[in-house]
């Protein structure tokens, strides 16, 4: 599986964990506005493990579960104010397993060391979409083959954009 070499340990640092529509690769940076569309399966959360502790469990999770073919639902708008606009994903087993699943072994892995964001978020409050950037949108009854799981440093340093692609796995 592939791991940014260098990728650092030590200190709180938030990271996600996405299912992109389009394989992300290692070391790509993007501004929040130029994402590669994605679902996010482990909203962003803060942790003090290291990249190849996270990367590990990347890997088991690829291992455990098949890639996922969604297919993109409704229109709505996210965010605080809502401005952002999002195309909701239909409900799939598969998402909903591998959402649990990141959020269980989270918790047991890193406990003391693991908190999300917005935990609300997150179980019954997860609600899978893909959030239009300036790459394109998703749209309602588009099929999403959803093949590859990556590891997403939120704050990574130095560099041109943000956030940083650390690992990723194929499903």
């Amino acid at each position: 599986m592939p791991l940014l070499p260098g990728a650092h340990d030590g200190g709180w640092r938030r990271f996600a964990v996405v299912l992109p529509l389009v394989p992300m690769a290692v070391g790509e940076r993007y501004a929040v506005r130029d994402w590669p569309l994605h679902v996010t399966i482990a909203p962003v959360f803060r942790t003090t493990a290291g990249t190849p502790l996270l990367a590990h469990v990347l890997g088991d999770a690829a291992r455990g579960h098949a890639p996922l073919a969604c297919t993109a639902g409704a229109e709505e708008l996210f965010g605080a104010r809502h401005d952002t606009p999002v195309a909701l994903v239909e409900p799939h087993p598969g998402l909903e397993s591998l959402h649990s699943w990141f959020s269980r072994r989270l918790a047991a892995e890193l406990a003391g060391r693991f908190a999300y964001e917005n935990p609300h978020f997150t179980g019954a409050g997860f609600r899978p979409h893909v959030t239009a950037t300036s790459r394109g949108r998703a749209i309602p009854g588009q099929r999403l083959d959803l093949a590859q799981l990556a590891l997403v440093d939120m704050a990574p340093g130095p560099g041109p954009g943000r956030p940083e692609v650390v690992a990723v796995a194929a499903l």
